[in-house]
């Protein structure tokens, strides 16, 4: 069904995707392109209605064994954030050989349009989990289960996601350091991000960025102005305005993007890109693997069982392989191949080569998606072709923008730190498409819920997101068969005292607060007044605790599910070079390892992951 699907999607689009490549080409080479584009984006939100994600993509008695493919010297599993970033590295060495295995396909050219991201999210291009049913969060859900946003393509979530970038609070990996891993504090892994970076954002400071890097920052194309009037806002409430991926994080900021010229610009592009052409570099899409090969004598990792067009294959590495999943696919693959929690393995009939936390300390930021102010004015919808003509003619218009209109990290009355150090992270949203039913549909939302979520007058939205968790979930495995998806159970607003929900509440209030100044008051503006269904008799802070616990969604920024620790760290599952605690050979590389939450998403972290582990890997192997 998913070559099917893009097949017909690029029928309309493969060579307006040339044409988005070449923005600069004069104005009247675009014109024949417009209705088939304008066609291409009827198709993607029509699949993103119909198409049902399906838990199991392979029927097991139907596979056929077959030979694998040669022996390489590496073998990288995933081409997301942080597999990109490893490949593109690891292959400049020409006498290596290395090998990605991508479970989904080449991201269609429709993604590279940043406002349809919501639709990609209901596509053969997102895995489609969710978690399991939650009993004090997700309550407004279908099922009162969430839906976990992870990229099922070639740039994994770089190729779906919101394309918001952001490396975190330099405390973060301080943090890190203070858990006895020496090498992660932010003196170390700064330079990594200053090397992805190619920065055109004229504000930023530039001791803290760099030019040349993969990764092209830039700000949205299209604005609707209010950032401007946010930053005013905050100005008045002595909130700085900040370069939040500089020195200074706390405070607010027009938002950060991995676009270029308009378009997404995902590790699929910006790294593999230029590194696909290597003659030392394969790339396998399809490719989904099953099992990591380990010899339950030596303990070693020597190969990859994978599928492929209905074919069991098997992979061999000869030096190391390296997990780049993500934090739900690289734990269940561990779990998969005997690298887990002993009795939870042995009760599946799994042989446990290595007893580890795996999936144990599963960490997930929390967002409270229905805070809405009502403005004055009316927006109106420009005509499809209108827009379209914008983005291909002059990379601008609405299309080249999620609706992100700025960004704040901010610390709240509810923080127990003693420092400068955000709790909570605002997103601005100002939806000029008005995609509501398609926002709906991603994050599971009831159908009563609806008018709380989006309400039909002009409107915008600030997203209020939980940073750092105390709430810790898990990963467990269904059973012993691979197609079958994990049990994701962040646990989440479970603490004991209740600080997770205290801090959402305080962000809320941190944001009315800012709606009630003079910058804003002046467009006309005023909280929504309609009530979550279920909390309508709730006043004050109860109110808001209500609404938290049902219109929360977890944001998928999964972490500490393969997680990094010291020597002697009971909780750690690889050491502090990557290296699988008790297994020669394998490594992992991706979101799962990291040990202290982030402030912010995990896009950036994750590509400084996998510059890291190359580097690790070329000091071993060199």
């Amino acid at each position: 069904m998913l070559k099917a699907i893009t097949m017909t999607i690029n029928v309309y689009l493969l060579v307006c995707l040339s044409v988005m490549k070449t923005i600069t080409c004069s104005p009247p080479s675009v014109d024949p392109y417009i209705e088939s584009f304008a066609k291409g984006l009827n198709e993607i939100e029509h699949i993103a209605k119909e198409y049902k994600l399906e838990e199991q993509n392979f029927d097991a008695e139907k596979l056929n064994s077959s030979a694998g493919p040669r022996d390489f010297d590496f073998i990288i599993i995933g081409s997301g954030a942080s597999g990109a970033a490893l490949a593109t590295r690891l292959s400049e060495v020409h006498d290596w050989k290395i090998l990605v295995l991508e479970a989904g396909f080449v991201e269609t050219p429709i993604s590279q349009v940043p406002n349809m991201y919501q639709y990609l999210q209901t596509t053969p291009y997102e895995w489609g989990y969710t978690t399991t049913e939650q009993k004090h969060s997700c309550l407004g859900m279908e099922g009162h289960k969430c839906s976990i946003k992870y990229g099922k393509a070639l740039g994994g979530i770089t190729s779906v996601d919101n394309m918001l970038y952001t490396r975190g609070n330099q405390r973060d990996y301080d943090k890190w350091a203070d858990l006895g891993l020496k090498n992660w504090c932010w003196n170390d892994v700064a330079h990594y991000f200053k090397k992805m970076e190619d920065a055109y954002i004229p504000e930023l400071d530039r001791k803290h960025h760099a030019f040349g890097g993969p990764i092209h920052l830039e700000h949205f194309r299209h604005s609707t102005g209010l950032g401007k009037h946010i930053l005013e806002a905050g100005h008045e409430l002595g909130i700085k305005a900040v370069d939040y991926n500089g020195k200074d994080q706390l405070g607010l900021s027009l938002p950060h993007a991995t676009t270029k010229a308009g378009r997404r610009n995902s590790v699929a592009q910006s790294y593999l890109g230029q590194a696909i052409k290597r003659p030392n570099l394969e790339v396998r899409l399809g490719a989904r693997v099953i099992q990591i090969l380990i010899s339950p004598h030596t303990k070693e990792a020597y190969g990859v069982k994978f599928v492929q067009d209905g074919h069991i294959l098997v992979g061999k590495a000869t030096k190391e392989i390296i997990l780049a999943a993500g934090p739900v696919n690289t734990p269940q693959l561990l779990l998969l191949s005997g690298i887990g929690p002993k009795e939870d393995l042995e009760t599946l009939k799994i042989e446990n080569l290595a007893d580890l936390k795996v999936g144990s300390n599963l960490k997930d930021q929390l967002s409270f998606l229905a805070l809405n102010f009502h403005v004055n004015e009316s927006s109106k919808v420009p005509e499809q072709k209108e827009m379209v003509e914008q983005l291909l003619k002059l990379g601008g218009g609405p299309l080249t923008s999620p609706g992100i209109e700025a960004v704040g990290y901010l610390k709240t009355e509810a923080s127990k730190e003693s420092v400068d150090y955000p709790d909570i992270e605002m997103v601005v949203h100002k939806d000029v498409l008005k995609n509501a039913e398609q926002f709906q549909r991603a994050n599971r939302i009831k159908k009563d819920m609806h008018e709380v979520t989006h309400p039909e007058t002009d409107y915008f939205n600030i997203e209020v997101n939980l940073l750092h968790p105390k709430s810790t979930g898990s990963l467990k495995l269904h059973d012993h068969d691979p197609f079958h998806y994990p049990l994701i159970n962040p646990n989440s607003l479970t603490d004991h005292d209740d600080h997770d929900l205290e801090t959402l509440v305080a962000g809320i209030h941190k944001a009315i607060k800012l709606s009630k100044t003079e910058a804003l008051q002046k467009l006309g503006l005023h909280l929504s007044e309609k009530k979550v269904p279920g909390c309508e008799t709730e006043q004050h802070d109860h109110y808001w605790k209500c609404a938290v616990r049902h219109l929360s969604t977890n944001k998928g920024h999964i972490t500490g599910t393969a997680r990094m620790g010291a020597e002697g760290d009971k909780e750690a599952v690889v050491d502090e070079k990557l290296r699988v605690k008790g297994i020669h050979k394998l490594r992992v590389a991706d979101a799962s390892v990291i040990p202290v939450t982030i402030s912010g998403n995990l896009v950036g972290p994750s590509i400084m992951i996998g510059e890291r582990a190359a580097d690790l890997l070329k000091e071993d192997w060199k």
